[in-house]
């Protein structure tokens, strides 16, 4: 789509009544200004809306938050948003400005932007049991839906601290929804850009299946300054990503009954000016409620009472409330039908997969058996030898050089930065083994760091094509950690990382769970914050180069 054709649909879509009787435009702008510089759109929402008819071209905006100032990453910038009010024939001419200029002025002053580039047009519907992304940002898409048309800031150069820690753009997002209903930390991909959105208030559609019935009713409520026209329709049930049920209808002004039966399956419908060939409603996939689970908590006469240590190891007396749960169900049980089944059938399939990816692996050693030491170790380097291309951290207390010569070194990736990060402690011995340790030499025990130079200077060999530094925490600087994380920070598509169970020296050895975490963004930001801390001499204790 170019920007003249997103012109020409945004002015059909504009003509009054066909899908509303918009007469204002509220523009939401996310801005973000370094000292010095110009204002930048972190991203703008424009909502073409009703009920305000005496905007004026030299409306001002109105700030919804004081000026945000401490987003990490972004030293010296502020953040704020604005809304200004925007007669509806400022769109059209801040678009034909853009065509022809690349400046976006919607507000009636540049707004500094990447090169917008148009995507083709969306519809989107309000959440159904699917839950809408798009939503989040989108004002108040819970009625027939809403025509969206997108800008794409397709480089997003000035946004790369938000996506090198994600955390900042939830810090910036949980400021911002201060002030205005919007929450972009999950949308990282729409930073910079610009969306449009149209919704349709014409009419508001409903879709119900009565109990028992085999078909589903499409009712559609008139706006009451809108005049009735035909509508077509279509809807449809999917299961296992098979079609199970659809029907169209070409011809209806107020209600129709389809021959589908949603009670099974999970519904989506469409809803379409039949003359016009508008879009006018859409549902997400929703599902009929068939059960629904009522929880009773009643609080008991008598607490427990117990005493526990505090964290000084005092004995407090300790005393807990205590209530009895009872669940009451309404509605049909559950069936050992085909959905019974599938479920099997996924959660059995989904046990491979999650092995055959790594995403999750259990290690069961046996006695005298080293089979899943070896086992263990391969899927390390599995995963680093498949996201490590782009770097690999490594996050173990008891990180040892040998634990590294095991994973780290096995790296293909020629060049890949690898960062592994110690606390300095050495893996906990048995009783025997200290003693043993300690009555074989009087000598002092060198540093652990001079101990883990020793073991590289020793076996690291030519260390082509590595690029490893080795950390570990001494000093004030840092703090006490215990976790056990093996990360890929740099993946095109979001981090990735993997929580180990153990510690690399113990890898297999005793039953713990291999598996990837799905906050990974946040275990990357929690690494950065202590390698980050950790940046004098004294805690480098070997790199490659």
């Amino acid at each position: 789509m170019t920007i003249g054709q997103l012109r020409a649909a945004v002015r059909f879509l504009l003509a009054p009544g066909n899908i509303g009787e918009f007469d204002h435009i509220e523009l939401l702008e996310v801005i973000g200004t370094p000292r010095g510089g110009a204002t930048i759109n972190v991203l703008s929402i424009a909502v073409l809306s009703e009920g305000r008819r005496d905007v004026a071209e030299t409306e001002r905006p109105e700030f919804l938050t004081e000026r945000i100032r401490r987003i990490d990453g972004f030293r010296d910038w502020s953040f704020g948003v604005a809304r200004t009010f925007r007669p509806v024939a400022a769109l059209d001419s801040a678009l034909e400005t853009l065509e022809t200029t690349g400046r976006w002025t919607l507000s009636g002053r540049p707004l500094g932007t990447g090169t917008l580039r148009p995507e083709p047009a969306m519809f989107a519907p309000p959440d159904g049991t699917v839950r809408i992304p798009l939503n989040n940002v989108l004002k108040n898409n819970f009625w027939a839906g809403s025509h969206v048309f997108r800008l794409t800031d397709q480089e997003k150069t000035p946004f790369a601290p938000f996506f090198a820690d994600r955390r900042r753009l939830q810090a910036l997002s949980d400021a911002v929804s201060v002030g205005a209903p919007i929450a972009f930390a999950g949308l990282a991909d729409l930073l910079g850009d610009v969306l449009i959105q149209l919704p349709v208030t014409i009419m508001i559609p409903s879709v119900t299946s009565p109990r028992g019935a085999k078909h589903t009713e499409i009712a559609v409520t008139w706006r009451y300054s809108s005049t009735p026209r035909p509508l077509a329709t279509a809807a449809r049930t999917r299961w296992d990503e098979l079609l199970t049920g659809a029907a169209v209808h070409d011809r209806f002004t107020d209600s129709v009954q389809l021959p589908v039966d949603s009670h099974r399956q999970p519904l989506e419908m469409e809803i379409w000016d039949a003359d016009a060939g508008i879009l006018v409603g859409a549902t997400a996939s929703t599902s009929t409620i068939k059960r629904i689970a009522f929880d009773m908590h009643v609080i008991q006469h008598e607490p427990r009472l117990f005493t526990a240590p505090d964290v000084d190891g005092k004995p407090v007396a300790e005393r807990v409330e205590l209530t009895k749960t009872t669940t009451s169900l309404v509605g049909s049980a559950a069936d050992w039908d085909a959905n019974f089944w599938l479920g099997r059938r996924q959660d059995l399939e989904e046990r491979r997969l999650l092995e055959e990816t790594r995403d999750f692996v259990q290690y069961r050693p046996q006695t005298n058996s080293s089979a899943e030491q070896l086992r263990a170790l391969a899927d390390v380097r599995f995963l680093i030898d498949r996201y490590g291309q782009t770097g690999v951290d490594l996050w173990d207390p008891y990180l040892s050089a040998e634990d590294l010569l095991r994973t780290l070194f096995w790296c293909r990736h020629s060049g890949a930065p690898l960062r592994a990060l110690t606390d300095g402690r050495d893996a906990p011995r048995d009783d025997a083994e200290d003693c043993s340790a300690s009555q074989g030499s009087a000598a002092p025990r060198p540093s652990f760091p001079d101990r883990q130079r020793a073991v590289l200077e020793r076996d690291a060999g030519n260390c082509e094509g590595l690029r490893l530094e080795y950390r570990t925490r001494r000093g004030p600087k840092g703090w006490l950690f215990h976790d056990r994380f093996l990360i890929f920070p740099n993946i095109g598509n979001g981090p990735q990382a993997w929580s180990l169970g153990t510690s690399v020296n113990s890898l297999g050895q005793a039953h713990h769970i291999l598996q990837r975490v799905s906050s990974a963004a946040m275990v990357v930001g929690a690494f950065e914050d202590l390698w980050s801390a950790l940046d004098e001499p004294q805690h480098v204790i070997w790199r490659s180069w």
